[in-house]
């Protein structure tokens, strides 16, 4: 099975635009990374923003290498189509 990154890798080298991986709204703030620090609300909502985006950004990466695969193998096969 190939990785999201190689996935996007055969998408560029075929020329196909592939959307930018989304980046965190905020940037991270090391101060609440340290222990018993208190993480605020707005950090922790970015967080889950950025969780979503990565999410749809795979999704579509998957669905752009999959139309290609899928027209590679019908031009390869034409009499199935």
């Amino acid at each position: 099975m190939l990785t999201l990154h190689r996935k996007e890798k055969i998408l560029r080298k075929a020329g196909i635009p592939v959307p930018p991986f989304p980046a965190r709204r905020l940037p991270l703030q090391e101060r609440h990374l340290r222990d018993a620090a208190k993480v605020p609300q707005e950090e922790r909502d970015a967080d889950a923003e950025q969780r979503a985006a990565v999410q749809a950004w795979r999704q579509a990466v998957d669905a752009l290498h999959a139309a290609l695969a899928e027209g590679r193998l019908s031009s390869a096969h034409p009499e199935s189509s």
